[in-house]
This record gives structure tokens, C-alpha cells and sequence, in this order.
């Protein structure tokens, strides 16, 4: 165990220094996952610490996730080991609340972040020729237009969960799949008529496409527009029109106001009229 000075005086001082001391112990793998912690006992005598203390120091690391409490013979402090799942759920929480806006106004930029992480996840997914095949299903689920709108959506947040694994990094992938969380945890699930979907759908095959062709500069530009036409959806969700289309102009704006006549001058500078 490494050993930290705990600062003097209070008690909250001294938990969070304990707390911080056995974080850093899990974390740089002095202990790994499954291993018990010292002794209640131990753990007081090495810090100079009360139970209380200690316990309370103990507690903050298993509101963390890092450590669980087993009771009965051989039970104790024991190191936690998350699944991929349980540490997508934790970063999408802390992420849905510290970045947290009236009116879902934070949701455009749970957006931004996802398009800026799916590249990555595209260019890796062409490195290491990926397998695609969960994206190429969801892509036939959203081809058929008869589905409901929320079976819709729930298709395009797999898939986005789909490219995040074809990554083949699983740092990546959690941290994607928790944003993908977060985003989704406030994105409506109705709002999908059959041109917006057809939209999603075209983004979605160029993404496929090119990462099965292993074209990294088209996956970059189907994600940078597919990041534009859903930003146009976050600032007017109820307008079906993507792209605002300028009304030509009518004949009568483009007539010219009429050319002046000139008429003749005398000698004298005079009009002759």
C-alpha cells in the first residue's frame, strides 16, 4: 500500500485523503480486481484512524464502484470489476448530470461529442476491417418504413452502439456507449417521417459502405453532414425540411426599373425638349 501523510485535523479531511490513498492503490493495480482490502482492523492501525472514519472512507469508494462488501466468513472489502455495460451506465449518468441544461439545451452537444468519437471509431473500424455485420442489420430493420417511430429510433441508437464496438477498442467503445446513453436518455423517439428516416438511412449506408470498402475520407463526410442535418433537427425538431430552400425570386422582383431617357442638349447646355 503506498503511503500518503493524512493531513491533520478533521475528519472529512482525513476520509477523503483515505478515500484518494486506496483509489490510487486500485487503480495502479497494487490491487486488481477480486482482491480484499487489508482488515477493518488494519486498515485503522495503518492510517491511525477511528472505525467510523474508515468506514465512511470505505463508503465512498463503494458509492464509486470500486469496491463491494461481502459479509459472513471470508468477507470483507473487495475490489470490484465492472462490466462494459455497468461502466457505460456510470459515465452516461455523471455525464447526463454534469453537462446538464434547461430544456435538454446540452443535447446538441451530446451530439457533437458522439459524431467527433464515431470517427475515431470509424477510422479504427476500417484498420482493423471490421466485421459490420450488426450495422448491415440494423440498416435493413430502418429500410422498412412500416416500423414504428420508437422501433426506428431504438435502430438508430444500436447502430450507433454497433460502430462504437466495431472499433475494437474497448476504452473507446465504453466511453462512446455512455454517450450514446446520455444522448439518447433525452432524445425524443417520435418525430421520424419517412423522409427523415430516409435521410438517417443514406448517412448510415455511407458509413457502412465505406468502412467495408475501407474509405476513411467518405466515412468522415457522411458523419460531418449527418452531424449538420441533425444539429438543423435539435434547433427546429418539428420542421420536416433539413435544409431551408431559398424561394426563387418572382419575375416582377427581377425586373430592372427603367433606363432614363437622355435627351439632346443645345449649345448653351440647355435640353432641347
Amino acid at each position: 500500500m503506498s503511503t500518503r501523510e493524512l493531513p491533520e485535523g478533521r475528519a472529512p479531511d482525513r476520509v477523503s485523503a483515505i478515500a484518494s490513498v486506496l483509489q490510487d492503490n486500485i487503480l495502479t493495480g497494487h490491487y486488481t480486481p477480486g482482491d480484499r482490502l487489508p482488515s477493518e482492523a488494519d486498515l485503522c492501525a495503518h492510517f491511525k484512524v477511528s472505525r467510523p472514519t474508515l468506514r465512511e472512507a470505505l463508503g465512498r469508494l463503494t458509492a464509486r464502484g470500486l469496491i463491494t462488501a461481502r459479509r459472513g466468513a471470508g468477507g470483507g472489502a473487495f475490489v470490484t470489476q465492472p462490466t462494459a455495460e455497468q461502466a457505460a451506465e456510470q459515465i452516461a449518468t455523471l455525464l447526463a448530470l454534469s453537462t446538464r441544461l434547461d430544456e435538454n439545451a446540452h443535447r446538441p452537444l451530446l451530439t457533437e461529442t458522439r459524431i467527433q468519437l464515431q470517427m475515431a471509431c470509424a477510422d479504427l473500424a476500417v484498420l482493423r476491417q471490421a466485421n459490420i455485420a450488426d450495422l448491415r442489420a440494423e440498416i435493413d430493420l430502418q429500410s422498412d418504413f412500416a416500423i414504428s417511430d420508437a422501433d426506428f429510433a431504438a435502430s438508430v441508437r444500436r447502430m450507433h452502439l454497433a460502430l462504437a464496438t466495431a472499433s475494437g477498442n474497448p476504452s473507446l467503445t465504453v466511453l462512446a456507449q455512455g454517450l450514446i446513453e446520455a444522448e439518447f436518455a433525452v432524445t425524443p423517439s417520435d418525430n421520424y417521417p419517412t423522409r427523415i428516416r430516409a435521410r438517417f438511412l443514406s448517412y448510415h449506408v455511407r458509413v457502412a459502405n465505406g468502412i467495408a470498402g475501407g474509405r476513411v475520407e467518405d466515412i468522415r463526410t457522411a458523419l460531418t453532414e449527418l452531424w449538420s442535418f441533425e444539429q438543423n433537427r435539435h434547433l427546429d425538431p418539428a420542421d420536416d425540411a433539413t435544409t431551408k430552400i431559398e424561394r426563387p425570386p418572382r419575375m416582377r422582383d427581377l425586373r430592372l426599373p427603367p433606363v432614363q431617357r437622355l435627351t439632346p442638349l443645345d449649345d448653351s447646355g440647355n435640353s432641347a425638349a
